[in-house]
């Protein structure tokens, strides 16, 4: 197997693999595999996997954040509150190290066969959803079909097709990747990106900073299917990134409709 993985390396020049169902491949193999391509090649290594054994040491560089995926699902479906996201976020910072790279995801190839399409699953949600996986640590997920807003399940085993027409997904994903591209505060929290909790006093509203080089971007969401009041004393002439909108909030307090979101930096 190290052999055929060297082949690629040294013949095709690939830059890393994606290896699936990673953590059900026994430990030492990673051990003794990883090191010697790594020797052959600076090298990228995807894990479809989330066990924190895998990251250790000179393992693999990024796995999949599928506890954040499903915690953006229960949200969604009125299963879980905006809030349980700081539970997730915070048991994840436990499990892993600062140099573990999560990648984020509304959706891929096994959510969107098996277990539905984003808007099935996410419904009107999935605009703040997406936000949200590209402001939380780690690297965002950009599943073919999802920047066509594709609205059904992929046939697994056999070929299939996607849409070709850009959807209102499209528009998002170019605005959120330019941010993500571009701001200091979406930098990986390996290199110091700062991330500090705001409390909204309102257990369906999600609001968070990013902060790094004294740049600053912050998250806020109605994580909900009705309109929400919070406390917002933070919040005073701030530019929403994906509208230019000004926003500020009213005698300490803003309102929000269902799912309506934010993504603020200072006004200039």
């Amino acid at each position: 197997m190290i052999e055929d993985m060297q082949y690629w390396l040294k013949e095709e020049g690939v830059d890393g693999f994606r290896c699936d169902v990673a953590g059900s491949v026994p430990l030492d193999f990673w051990q003794d595999a990883i090191p010697q391509l790594r020797r052959t090649k600076d090298i990228f290594m995807l894990a479809e996997a989330w066990e924190p054994e895998l990251f250790k040491g000179d393992l693999f560089d990024m796995g999949y954040a599928w506890d954040g995926h499903h915690m953006m699902n229960h949200i969604a479906k009125g299963e879980k509150v905006a809030t349980d996201f700081y539970t997730y976020l915070d048991e994840r910072n436990a499990k892993y190290e600062t140099d573990d790279i999560m990648m984020n995801f509304i959706t891929n190839h096994d959510e969107n066969s098996w277990s539905g399409t984003i808007g099935e699953r996410l419904g009107d949600a999935a605009p703040a959803m997406l936000a949200l996986e590209y402001m939380t640590t780690g690297m965002p997920l950009i599943y073919s079909g999802m920047e066509y807003d594709m609205n059904h399940r992929l046939k697994f085993f056999e070929k299939d097709s996607i849409p070709k027409t850009k959807g209102n997904m499209w528009p998002l994903l170019e605005k959120l990747g330019t941010l993500k591209n571009t701001h200091p505060a979406l930098a990986e929290s390996m290199i110091g990106a700062k991330v500090t909790k705001v409390e909204t006093g309102n257990k369906n509203v999600l609001m968070f900073s990013r902060e790094h080089n004294g740049e600053k971007l912050t998250y806020v969401a109605n994580l909900s299917s009705k309109a929400q009041t919070f406390n917002a004393g933070e919040i005073v002439e701030q530019t929403d990134y994906m509208t230019n909108e000004v926003i500020s909030s009213m005698d300490n307090k803003l309102s929000l409709k269902p799912w309506e979101y934010h993504l603020l930096m200072d006004s200039k």
